[in-house]
């Protein structure tokens, strides 16, 4: 249960029970808040219900109350007058010209967060090729595997680090796209936001299918703009770039007292067996102009964990059977446990057979 007691909250509806008609009443708290750069909308919340249950909240600029309101992370507002979009996927609040905003306060315990991390998921591929050899690979039930350990363990987030599809250039399937379709629908119907960035195998076909998914409230593009998960962890991410020495880590500050994560899909020296990788961490980190407590890439296919100073590197693997062992290779993903800036890492084998 969450302990805040600033005054007692009046009944109200949660997110269970919004309807797309009329107007609600409904007591929720901000997990993340920024400027929207879309047309006629003036913020983009992340929020949550008395139950915990995750959703969106847009305000629109049409509203006079919530368009300038400062919005405080952490803290509670029982808003009135608000609409909302009730779609097959999840629903989306929005408060106008009708918004009403009364301030709760907040309540800060301890700063607390679970991740689920995969990468490499390959949706799509078939047969793998390694060193001669040749076998066969079920991509869809590693990342089914994945999102119902998500769900099972009432994670606070999921984040990909690419390769989300396998797209060898000639498109992705509309099986491929549905079923990932319905696993991010599983993890939207719960309350876990969907953080992930490009890898170099999405492409053009699967930036198109990712923005779908965007735009209907199944994920969330991670960039230099930090999201914050529980206010315990503050996430960045870069897509794959085909030229790493290019690229400029310049990254919003969060706020201190977070753990900060900054998720890459390229070959890194420390965890990388090519002869020439495209990045180390320590050039990562030197480069960035935010500290990093933690780096994730994904691209290489193998799991390895490497302590440099005080930045915590992790190479995440795969959630399906692609690599250089075919026998040895165990699909898995990372589960991350933040607590007070103290972070836990353990791997979870996938059950995939």
């Amino acid at each position: 249960m969450i302990d805040y007691v600033l005054r007692d909250f009046v009944p109200a509806t949660v997110y269970e029970d919004l309807t797309d008609s009329g107007t609600h009443q409904i007591v929720i708290r901000v997990r993340s808040c920024k400027r929207s750069n879309v047309e006629n909308r003036a913020y983009e919340l992340d929020v949550e219900d008395r139950n915990g249950t995750r959703f969106r909240f847009v305000v629109w600029e049409k509203s006079k109350h919530g368009s300038e309101y400062d919005w405080q992370v952490g803290h509670w507002y029982e808003l009135s007058g608000v609409t909302a979009n009730v779609w097959p996927n999840g629903k989306i609040l929005h408060g106008a010209s009708k918004l009403r905003i009364d301030h709760l306060g907040s309540e800060r315990n301890s700063r607390e967060a679970t991740i689920l991390y995969l990468t490499d998921s390959h949706l799509g591929k078939q047969i793998h090729t390694y060193g001669g050899k040749r076998w066969s690979v079920t991509p869809e039930r590693g990342i089914k595997a994945a999102i119902a350990s998500a769900i099972e363990q009432r994670v606070d987030a999921v984040v990909h680090g690419g390769d989300l599809f396998h797209n060898p250039g000639d498109g992705i399937s509309e099986d491929d796209i549905e079923t990932c379709r319905r696993e991010l629908v599983k993890l939207a119907s719960n309350g876990i936001p969907f953080y992930f960035i490009y890898g170099n195998h999405e492409r053009d076909a699967g930036r198109r299918v990712m923005e779908e998914f965007i735009d209907n409230g199944l994920a969330l593009h991670l960039g230099p703009r930090y999201e914050l998960i529980n206010d315990a962890v503050a996430i960045y991410g870069i897509d794959y770039r085909t030229k790493w020495s290019d690229t400029v880590v310049d990254l919003e500050p969060a706020s201190e007292g977070v753990v900060t994560i900054l998720c890459v899909h390229q070959s890194v020296e420390a965890f990388s067996p090519t002869s020439e990788p495209d990045c180390d961490i320590r050039g990562i980190r030197d480069a960035s102009n935010v500290p990093l407590d933690v780096i994730i890439s994904g691209h290489i296919h193998a799991r390895d964990t490497k302590q440099i100073g005080d930045t915590y590197a992790l190479s995440g693997g795969s959630t399906t059977r692609v690599g250089s062992e075919h026998d040895a290779l165990q699909p898995s993903a990372e589960l991350l446990t933040v607590i007070d800036g103290e972070i836990k890492v353990t791997r979870q084998k996938l059950e995939t057979t």
